[in-house]
């Protein structure tokens, strides 16, 4: 009867090698991967590292079991230990947690072994974590497993491995007192989660992520590539008319405004009105809606986007607006389905507009399926564009790294 080791898996890079080697060593045994993180914040790098653990586990054959993401539970017994540094107090009660809880598991399903990718983590104890695997299943059925890959070359070539895949690489261990002790970046955007999925965002992460895992379940081909983009948020903003506020979206690219403009329009062209003060512009829109910026623009006046119902009070009234904004160098990615050299290019945007208007997942995968011979036989190839309502972003890097244009199709509506 073949042998059953459970393997507590905490993430997609962290797997790829250290299951490939385990598979090796015990070449009899049948390997259930086992993800039950409820350390990870916020909640969308959880779903992110749980479906490139479920991308890897379909590509090793290995079923996955996703466990409960009990976050309350897990933050009442790290309680009092926030500020413990890295393989402190707090990481050995975590550990413990999450190592106790895979023991149950690994009975239920008759496991003999147990096992933790957590082992391959540069950035973990082995001795820690051997210590709380073997007190986990101390007077149980269950032998933990402690073993380490990382030594010959094992931590280099999971490097290698998760390159080659295109597996998304966190840049902090996980929990949240991680995140603000790891990171060298300002980290108050992990934090926030905003409509839909915005250029440089997890969401579009996620949604890029997702797309690519039924991709790659259908047969097709598939290669991501990463870029840098100059990212634009909103932190704060308003327009009012007689301490009334009207509803407004704020274009992409908008500079701030130095505290306070007040003052009147003093120049119409069509639907846009310009201020008397600090350059800040008026778009009348009807529908009233975002506006992706379709092409990439140095004119960063700050622009509100206003229901069109609005004009004859604005015209006539004395205005008010506020805005900060924020300017930053983010990440976003392209995913394309079918060979990149196919004889037709199609690009449709990852990303949502601040008002959430972007393509749903199953409009792509109805789009692919509809396709799936032309994209097989190489005369047709899909990209997933992130930031793409950002001047184009994810078009303009295919043109820059591939030398090619993209047809964009199936847009924000």
């Amino acid at each position: 009867m073949r042998s059953k080791i459970l393997v507590h898996i905490c993430c997609a890079p962290d797997a790829i090698y250290f299951i490939k080697k385990l598979r090796e060593e015990f070449p009899e045994s049948e390997i259930i991967g086992y993800f039950y993180d409820p350390n990870i914040h916020p909640y969308e790098e959880y779903k992110l590292r749980y479906i490139e653990t479920e991308r890897i586990c379909r590509e090793l054959g290995i079923k996955l079991i996703e466990g409960e993401y009990d976050v309350e539970e897990w933050l009442e017994k790290v309680k009092g230990y926030e500020d413990e540094p890295e393989r402190g107090k707090r990481c050995t009660i975590c550990f413990d947690h999450r190592l106790t809880r895979s023991v149950k598991v690994a009975q239920e399903l008759g496991c003999e072994y147990l096992t933790t990718t957590l082992l391959m983590s540069p950035k973990k104890s082995i001795p820690q974590l051997k210590r709380a695997g073997e007190e986990a299943t101390k007077g149980t059925n269950v032998k933990f497993l402690a073993l380490d890959y990382r030594k010959g070359g094992g931590t280099q070539e999971m490097f290698r491995l998760s390159k080659e895949r295109d597996i998304y690489q966190q840049d902090y261990c996980g929990c949240i007192y991680g995140l603000f002790k790891q990171k060298d970046t300002p980290v108050q955007w992990d934090l926030v989660s905003f409509r839909g999925r915005r250029p440089g965002s997890k969401e579009e992460r996620l949604f890029i992520k997702e797309i690519r895992l039924e991709a790659e379940t259908l047969g097709l081909p598939v290669r991501e590539y990463e870029f840098p983009f100059l990212n634009w948020k909103v932190l704060e903003g308003k327009i009012e008319v007689n301490k009334e506020v009207i509803p407004s979206y704020v274009l992409p690219y908008s500079a701030p405004i130095r505290g306070i403009a007040k003052g009147r329009v003093e120049h119409v062209n069509g639907d846009k009105l310009f201020l008397n003060k600090q350059n800040v512009r008026i778009i009348l829109k009807k529908p009233f809606g975002d506006l992706p910026l379709r092409e990439a623009t140095t004119l960063v006046n700050p622009t509100f986007i206003v229901p069109y119902e609005y004009k004859k009070k604005l015209l006539s009234e004395k205005i008010t607006a506020t805005l900060k904004t924020e300017f930053m160098p983010e990440k976003s990615e392209v995913l394309i389905i079918g060979n990149p050299e196919a004889e037709e290019l199609l690009g449709i945007p990852a990303d949502t507009l601040q008002d959430g208007r972007g393509v749903e997942k199953d409009k792509v995968l109805g789009f692919i399926e509809e396709n799936l011979e032309r994209i097989k036989k190489r005369s047709l190839a899909v990209a997933l564009l992130g930031a793409e309502s950002l001047g184009r972003s994810g078009s303009r890097f295919i043109r820059d790294y591939l030398g090619r244009d993209v047809e964009l199709i199936l847009e924000w509506g």
